[in-house]
């Protein structure tokens, strides 16, 4: 159908999804030349599109091709979510046995626009413990979770992505852009960050980012506990096993992208 010619549709829409319907699946990576003679949209046209997919969180650019590809934001919808169970099996997995060396609550998520989302979490055994809700969404600027999902973003990036003030809800929330610079620069320095109040008073989080294909942070774990179960030994035993537990999901998830590029096959 020529959609040029339907009074009643947004061709920048049409257009936009056009690009996106492209991306068959989790495997598919395309260039701008690519996607443009695919769907005979012009590059310049096609380069906005992407570049707009990108930052919304659909389109992830793999460094090492210069190319694009599905993120896993699509985990919230049914029919990915069903092709990459497999690996969220395989992170349970790792995040349970987080959840036993610890004792604390595990949590997975991913980054939606300007917040994240929780897909998956390992309740702790404690009566005392954050409640969160899986599949409800949470401010990145001052989780832990959070700053590791922006941490390898470019600062012109972030200004876009913080163009409204960031909203304080503890005394010690962080709402200026150069503070969080500083926060993602110990994420990337350190392979962790810290949340100390600044989500929610009297709770402790501790973040790890989780790589995909050319080391691009696609998710992240953390261990969130009550401060006053937080002190200096414990903390450095938290912070070593959600590091080994974050690299061992990375590790899953690109054995997931590898066995599939090679054999094709969509597990359920």
């Amino acid at each position: 159908m020529d959609y040029a010619e339907v009074k009643f549709v947004i061709q920048s829409l049409v257009k936009g999804l056009t690009v996106l319907e492209c991306f068959a699946s989790d495997l598919d990576e395309y260039g701008v030349t690519e996607l443009s003679a695919l769907v005979n949209i012009p590059e310049s046209t096609v380069q906005r599109i992407i570049n707009t997919l990108e930052f919304k969180g659909y389109i992830l650019q793999n460094p090492l091709t210069q190319k694009y590809r599905l993120s896993l934001k699509l985990l919230t919808t049914k029919a990915t979510f069903q092709r990459m169970n497999f690996w969220l099996q395989k992170s349970r997995k790792h995040m349970v046995a987080l959840n036993e060396q610890c004792g604390e609550t595990v949590n997975l998520a991913i980054r939606d626009e300007d917040k994240l989302v929780f897909i998956d979490k390992v309740d702790s055994g404690h009566l005392l413990r954050p409640n969160y809700i899986v599949g409800a969404r949470y401010p990145l600027h001052c989780t832990a979770l959070g700053k590791c999902l922006v941490s390898d973003f470019p600062e012109d990036k972030l200004k876009y992505l913080f163009a409204d003030k960031m909203e304080q809800l503890t005394p010690y929330t962080n709402t200026e852009l150069s503070g969080l610079i500083q926060d993602l620069k110990f994420v990337r320095e350190n392979g962790y960050g810290i949340d100390d109040q600044q989500f929610q008073l009297g709770l402790y989080c501790i973040g790890v980012p989780i790589y995909g294909f050319g080391g691009r942070v696609v998710a992240a774990l953390s261990v969130s506990t009550p401060m006053v179960r937080v002190n200096n030994d414990n903390e450095g035993n938290i912070i070593k096993w959600a590091k080994e537990t974050a690299e061992n999901i990375s590790d899953e998830l690109q054995q997931v992208f590898e066995q599939r590029g090679s054999s094709g096959a969509h597990f359920s």
